[in-house]
């Protein structure tokens, strides 16, 4: 297990974890083995959603740590639950013309061993309707740790960090990809199931293949929207880091919960004033 060292001090940014802890309260540490791996998002009392190149790890034990904004430690307010189910996408594939190209499906979920106690550090997110759209130039969040290991520091940041992206059109994006990994253009490579997303500032806070959520944001109501799912690297200001879309897959996420409807729907002026009743129905799943 990493040793932390006393020299790692917290980001200065982020002066108050606990306020983020609040402002986040569905973020969920990935642990395999105690260790965290991946960022996870809290959908139901006993759901979280990731990304299955983090899941399929084998002879580990994986637990889930809620309630807490730093990646080392635990809190009064935290909770490490143990995972007892992982469930990833039949059709995810974990390799199509290179490790980072094609990954499409790439979804999975853990099914923890204990119902959460919600509160204000632990709260699901809401899901937005299958039919919902993003627009190119819509500003969104991304929240969460970044990479486990970066530039030879472990990990990249110990408390949740955030940070505002832009949302690009996926035609623009596939060019640079089809560029830079010389694959025809009549290969698919962004799909109608992925996001693209523009971060000028992913060398300070860096997220290629983690499963940080993307948040927007509607009438003071957060919205998972994507999954960090694949990109080309870090270093590379022109490749824009690369969301699985999660809205295609409400069908078979709510499958996996036991064939109950979600219940959180797109934003509109009509429905907001309904959310508090579907949470209510999450809580019981």
């Amino acid at each position: 297990m990493p040793s932390w060292g006393s020299s790692f001090e917290p980001d200065p940014t982020l002066r108050d974890a606990a306020a983020m802890a609040q402002r986040a309260p569905w973020m969920v540490s990935v642990r395999a083995n105690h260790i965290h791996i991946c960022a996870g998002s809290l959908i139901a009392s006993r759901w979280v959603l990731a990304v299955p190149h983090c899941l399929t790890q084998q002879h580990v034990n994986y637990m889930a740590r809620v309630g807490s904004p730093w990646i080392d430690q635990e809190t009064p307010r935290s909770a490490d639950i143990p995972v007892g189910q992982v469930i990833v996408s039949p059709r995810y594939r974990p390799q199509r013309f290179c490790s980072w190209i094609g990954q499409a499906n790439n979804i999975g979920l853990l099914k923890l061993q204990h119902t959460l106690n919600y509160s204000k550090y632990v709260w699901p997110i809401c899901l937005q309707d299958l039919h919902y759209e993003l627009e190119p130039g819509c500003r969104c969040t991304v929240m969460g740790w970044g990479l486990s290991r970066a530039d030879g520091k472990w990990p990249q940041f110990r408390t949740i960090q955030e940070k505002e992206v832009s949302v690009l059109d996926n035609k623009e994006c596939a060019q640079f990809y089809h560029i830079f990994s010389t694959i025809s253009s009549l290969v698919w490579i962004v799909t109608s199931q992925m996001i693209c997303a523009t971060d000028p500032s992913r060398e300070h806070f860096c997220q290629v293949s983690t499963g940080e959520p993307l948040v927007c944001s509607s009438e003071g109501t957060s919205y998972l929207v994507g999954l960090v799912s694949w990109g080309a690297g870090c270093r590379k200001k022109e490749a824009q880091p690369i969301f699985l879309r999660v809205s295609p897959y409400q069908s078979w996420i709510g499958a996996q919960l036991g064939g109950q409807p979600l219940g959180l729907r797109a934003p509109s002026r009509a429905l907001l004033l309904a959310l508090p009743l579907p949470l209510s129905l999450l809580a019981a799943l």
